[in-house]
């Protein structure tokens, strides 16, 4: 017989800023969608700091330990999307989120109201009421995405997560010429956030002369750290509505996608390594421009002189 779901604890990080219990709870606990539902825990002594009860206007500290009790409950019925499985066993399984789609929150049409469709019922003692996603990724941007389907595992990926031990690799359309790798060491909302850069390649662009393509490292996981990272740089991703300005293209999506992911297993240790092809709409950007681009500004060859 299965077990309800099972305690969870985080220790918050050494670099952790100013940041308020709620908060830090709704960002770091799959199960928590919300700020009113970490109050909500809260209330209810279901979410405690350091094995005390406080106010949801506390803030947290390095080194402090959040520990839920009890998973808030599910109130969504299960969205029959299909969504690609790449690997799956009785613990975890790792995914390709569609582009679009939201990862969890307080709405019916997620990923996480999906993935009882999509997976198997794992059959040990601390199994889950239903799966979770065990991180975020924001709902413009596909590609790989870890889920837990026992308490165990979920518990275990967090603290991977926590120590940095998943390595996950992106890929970008940038609006402009960047050269070469390197990193942009910029913290976010008081928080240190560092992502590393490597360019794989340039195309003309009619409107913004060039495009960059790029792999993109996340060392750490704040909120829209890529987006961000890459529009303080000086070349924002195409496509992104909050950080392009006026120079992106907005109806095609952003070009952003989540193409590599290497992690421990959480219970047996061995390390698994997923890999996704670029999407086509990248070549397909990067075409459509160089031909515009030789259609309207490369000159043409002059006649020979007789």
């Amino acid at each position: 017989m299965r077990t309800q779901f099972g305690p969870q604890e985080i220790t918050v990080p050494e670099d952790c800023g100013a940041i308020r219990i709620d908060r830090f709870a709704m960002e770091n606990f799959p199960s928590i969608s919300s700020r009113n539902q970490s109050r909500k825990a809260i209330k209810r002594k279901e979410l405690m700091l350091n094995g005390q009860v406080v106010e949801s206007s506390r803030f947290v500290q390095p080194g402090d330990i959040l520990r839920l009790e009890k998973e808030p409950p599910s109130r969504h019925k299960i969205f029959e999307i299909n969504v690609p499985v790449l690997f799956e066993d009785d613990h975890i399984a790792v995914l390709n989120k569609p582009t679009g789609l939201v990862v969890s929150g307080n709405r019916y049409r997620t990923l996480q109201n999906s993935l009882r469709h999509n997976l198997k019922a794992s059959p040990l003692a601390d199994a889950m009421p239903q799966p979770r996603p065990c991180h975020r990724l924001d709902a413009p941007t596909g590609g790989l995405i870890v889920a837990a389907k026992t308490a165990s595992a979920m518990t275990k990926m967090g603290q991977l997560f926590e120590h940095r031990q998943v390595q996950k690799r992106y890929r970008a359309l940038l609006v402009g010429r960047l050269e070469g790798d390197g990193q942009v060491d910029n913290p976010l909302e008081g928080r240190n956030a560092l992502t590393h850069y490597k360019v794989v390649g340039h195309n003309r662009a009619l409107k913004t002369e060039w495009q960059t393509t790029v792999d993109l490292w996340p060392h750490t996981g704040r909120t829209h750290q890529l987006r961000i990272h890459m529009a303080k740089l000086g070349f924002p991703i195409l496509g992104d509505s909050l950080y392009g300005g006026d120079t992106v293209l907005k109806s095609k999506g952003l070009f952003l996608r989540s193409l590599g992911i290497e992690f421990p297993h959480p219970i047996g240790g061995e390390v698994l390594c997923f890999e996704l092809e670029e999407p086509t709409k990248f070549e397909n950007q990067r075409a459509r421009e160089a031909r515009r681009w030789a259609q309207f500004c490369e000159a043409p060859t002059p006649d020979p002189i007789p």
